[in-house]
């Protein structure tokens, strides 16, 4: 009979070995997520919309914005070789979908530029194709006439990936809304108003008040009064001994940048019957070392502009406080 004797420790090892093999628990598989995978993205897009918000001068000059950065990510070389067909589309829901306020921009306010394929306007789509190394496309807008603008409005474009091609994945990060507003002007903000304010009937004594209000942005150079604490565009007044407004009076300020005169007019759609004149006897003028306005300006003069017993009228003194 054979001597196996001597194989004896190596069989002991092996009976240990398998041992600790049916022991040892089966690491659980990696989940590869997108690995391995091209992925279509917009930069800094997500799912729902990011929104990227963009302010640009109120100004009759052309402006350029940068909206959507496409992006394939991909997994090698051999995959950045191929072709590749993405759609994006002009994506209106996504920017009701964001914020309700927002306003479609008008697509008679911009030009696009990019070397995707727009078809069907408005609503359409953008069409891109990705050839052996590309791996980057965009697409900018350029504005040029910013003064058409509604500057109290927010406006916004919505862009979202609707399909990646053969072999390619949409990422999560696929739509982004552009917000677009105009800037604020120089006179743009939260001031303190000390005035006074005379009525034949309602305030005979020409007696005075203070509030706080806002001026905002109308124009490149024209800034309309806001009341916050009666949430209206309303001018402050006494009458018969309460601080209260005239309904339909909304006073809107013009300011000559050349000479810092300024001028009031009532921007209510029936401005008709209370059609503001600035008075003869004051500056009229806006201070830019201490940005102050000092004004006084009424309607129903008997000669415009000269105080007589049966005009309404106001003296301001607008000091700014700081930004809305």
């Amino acid at each position: 009979m054979k001597n196996f004797k001597h194989k004896e420790p190596f069989i002991l090892l092996a009976i240990i070995a398998c041992t600790f093999t049916a022991c040892k628990k089966s690491e659980p598989a990696e989940n590869m997520g997108d690995a391995g995978q091209t992925l279509l993205k917009i930069i800094g897009g997500s799912s729902p919309a990011t929104v990227n918000k963009n302010v640009i001068n109120f100004a009759a000059t052309p402006q350029k914005l940068l909206v959507v950065q496409l992006r394939r990510d991909v997994p090698n070389e051999t995959e950045l070789n191929k072709t590749l067909v993405v759609t994006v589309k002009d994506d209106s829901a996504a920017v009701t979908a964001a914020n309700r306020a927002y306003i479609q921009f008008p697509a008679a306010w911009y030009t696009f530029e990019t070397d995707g394929l727009k078809t069907g306007g408005q609503g359409g789509t953008y069409t891109f194709t990705f050839n052996p190394g590309e791996f980057s496309k965009e697409i900018y807008i350029t504005i040029p006439n910013a003064t058409r603008m509604n500057p109290l409005a927010l406006y916004g474009l919505g862009f979202t990936i609707t399909s990646a091609g053969y072999g390619g994945k949409i990422s999560t990060q696929k739509s982004v809304v552009i917000e677009i507003a105009t800037a604020t002007n120089t006179w743009d903000g939260v001031y303190q108003n000390d005035f006074c304010n005379y009525h034949p009937s309602s305030n005979t004594g020409y007696t005075c008040s203070t509030t706080v209000v806002h001026l905002i942005t109308t124009a490149i150079n024209k800034v309309k009064l806001y009341w916050p604490a009666v949430g209206e565009f309303a001018n402050p007044s006494i009458l018969g001994g309460n601080l209260t407004y005239f309904s339909l009076q909304e006073p809107e300020y013009t300011i000559n940048p050349g000479n810092n005169s300024v001028i009031v007019k009532n921007a209510s759609q029936r401005a008709d019957f209370s059609f503001f004149y600035m008075s003869l006897s004051w500056p009229n003028n806006y201070d830019p070392v201490t940005k102050t306005f000092n004004l006084k300006w009424g309607y129903s003069y008997a000669v415009q502009g000269i105080f007589d017993a049966g005009c309404r009228e106001w003296t301001q003194t607008l000091k700014y406080i700081g930004p809305r």
